[in-house]
């Protein structure tokens, strides 16, 4: 028996309890009065059944009434707040479930550049040049992430593109996601690095040359021989906890009343909690932690046991979620782990030769398995950045072998990404217990681009929505927010309303629909980013429906989200949104303004 896992059970049981003690003597009488009422509304509770109400009263944080406007008149006293909804839609907080908000926080720091996203090799180069007009000559200028998906030409600029628009600084672009690392340098960033003929790459890498040998400016995974050379300021401590704090209230600006961390440390759990003893957190926060291992069993558990806090420890506020493993790459960089070969136009867009590439595991299946049984034998619930079909099958097989020596255990492994839903590894995650946790903005942003280079029936299954519903799997889905601070404008936009968008019409930022039996109603996109959401962290008992005891968080919306035209539906906000029953987002709430 395990007792870490117990403890997250019982956790569990004594919420049920407290939940129906409370329904019990809650039924008896109102008691004091509520802190905050809402009435008036067209409340989509997102219970069971999906019921609709008019009125909600909060106390103590927690859902006292959910009804008609008189099931809380008697928890109105001379100190609630009573907010008249006016017929306006309102919903459950809405749970972005994978966010990396610490990360957008230090990387808008590291450069002097704010994160601005670049649509063709002339934005790139006008940029450059504007950069180079007020940046001291001989200083390095590099050009923040831009996916070579979102440039119109669909290529990586080149040296000499970047030597035109800025011959007397070193410039540098940066195409690179975890185990594939492209530069590209013009002709001065070559001689400041001192990048000749003679350099040797490092091993692994390789220098891109011309036929007679001399370096052309391209780099791949040789990042080492600039690495001295690129600007990367570190965040001073007030900034970066201003800064976190500004972020997360544009959270709340859009409905969102919860996030998940989804990929940080011990040093990232302490960064909320310090918030929250300051009372400067506005959502509440789980925070993934990267499970730090060579793989072996050995290491894997000293790991863990170094950990100075268990799976589930803190609070409604800030609380400590599962590990986390990274098993291939990404899709965008063609190192997603796939069960076919890319294909011919695939491996011309990713500047592949092997005919027979389908991307890697980044670790072995014997590593897998043994980081996946370990942390699930010492009582954490696991989770697996993978991206690939294949990558999916072997998370899959490690979770199915680690479940069958924990027969009496609900393991709940989360898939991160999981982006090719086949109707066979749906039914087969849905009966291992497994949640998928997917972005519906990569299809936004990316689709229009995939769709020109991958195989037409892999791109019918991205972000495959209907089929994980179909085979019984639990999905939620969100942004995986990692540059910008605009929700709308960031590398991958996280407006839960974009984000519900494109999983009720497939449509992409461009306009097409690729795949229309992937999209979802309007009910089960809603469900996706608020029970489903939280079901992921073992919190479905918690939050992510509006019910009598439960937490307080709801969102009251600019425009109905079940009636409104489609095209309308990102353009809906939050008028109103609820931590607990305390407003923070509002017309007459006042936020920290951008330092």
């Amino acid at each position: 028996m395990l007792v870490k896992f117990n403890r997250k059970v019982m956790y569990k049981f004594q919420w049920v309890f407290f939940i129906s003690m409370f329904l019990f003597f809650g039924a008896c009488s109102s008691g004091p009065p509520a802190d905050l009422v809402v009435q008036n509304g067209k409340i989509l509770t997102v219970d069971s059944s999906f019921s609709q109400v008019e009125a909600v009263a909060i106390r103590g944080g927690e859902f006292v009434a959910v009804g008609d406007n008189g099931d809380v008149e008697d928890f109105i006293g001379g100190q609630t707040r009573v907010i008249d909804a006016a017929g306006k839609t309102v919903v459950p907080g809405l749970i972005a479930s994978h966010t990396h908000a610490i990360s957008v926080v230090r990387r808008e720091y590291a450069t002097p550049y704010p994160f601005e996203q670049h649509g063709s090799i002339a934005d790139i180069q006008q940029w450059l040049r504007e950069q180079a007009e007020q940046t001291p000559q001989g200083q390095w200028i590099q050009l923040p992430r831009t996916d070579v998906t979102r440039i119109e030409e669909g290529r990586i600029p080149t040296p000499q593109e970047l030597t035109e628009a800025a011959p007397d600084h070193p410039a540098v672009f940066n195409w690179q996601f975890a185990s594939r690392q492209v530069q590209v340098l013009n002709e001065a960033a070559l001689e400041a690095a001192g990048i000749t003929s003679a350099t040797t790459a490092p091993e692994g890498g390789e220098i891109e040359r011309d036929s007679g040998g001399a370096p052309t400016g391209v780099l791949e995974n040789s990042s080492e021989l600039i690495d001295e050379y690129l600007y990367s300021r570190e965040i001073p401590d007030k900034q970066f906890y201003d800064d976190l704090e500004r972020l997360l209230n544009t959270y709340t600006d859009v409905g969102i009343t919860s996030i998940g961390e989804r990929g940080s440390n011990l040093e990232g759990y302490r960064a909320y909690q310090k918030l929250r003893e300051e009372n400067r957190l506005p959502v509440r926060a789980t925070v993934t932690m990267y499970l730090e291992s060579d793989g072996s069993v050995k290491e894997t558990e000293e790991f863990i046991r170094s950990l100075p806090v268990d799976y589930g420890d803190g609070d409604e506020h800030v609380r400590v979620g599962p590990l986390k493993i990274r098993v291939d790459g990404g899709i965008l960089y063609g190192s997603a782990y796939m069960r076919a070969p890319y294909g011919e136009e695939a491996l011309s867009f990713y500047g592949f030769d092997d005919p027979d590439h389908r991307g890697e595991l980044l670790i072995s299946p014997d590593e897998l398995d043994n980081l996946i049984h370990t942390g699930h034998r010492m009582g954490w619930q696991l989770s697996a950045h993978v991206t690939g079909d294949a990558g999916v099958d072997a998370v899959l097989d490690a979770v199915e072998a680690s479940q069958e020596q924990l027969p009496d255990e609900e393991l709940r492994f989360n898939l991160i990404h999981a982006y090719f839903a086949h109707p066979e590894t749906a039914e087969r995650a849905a009966a291992l217990g497994v949640g998928v946790d997917t972005q519906p903005a990569w299809y936004y942003k990316d689709g229009d681009a995939l769709a020109d280079i991958l195989r037409p029936d892999l791109m019918e299954k991205f972000i495959g929505l209907r089929n994980w519903q179909e085979g019984g799997a639990i999905v939620s889905i969100n942004s995986d927010h990692m540059y910008g601070f605009d929700p709308d404008d960031s590398l991958n936009p996280y407006n839960p309303f974009i984000t519900m968008y494109t999983a009720i019409t497939r449509r992409t930022e461009g306009g097409q629909v690729i795949g229309p039996a992937q999209q979802v109603s309007r009910e089960d996109a809603l469900r996706m980013m608020t029970i489903n959401a939280a079901w992921m962290s073992f919190e479905e008992d918690r939050k992510g429906s509006i019910e009598v005891g439960k937490l307080g968080d709801l969102a009251i919306l600019t425009d109905d989200l079940m009636s409104v035209e489609e095209e309308a539906i990102r353009d809906i906000r939050a008028e109103y949104t609820i931590v607990g029953g305390k407003v923070v987002h509002g017309p007459d709430t006042s936020k920290p303004s951008a330092q």
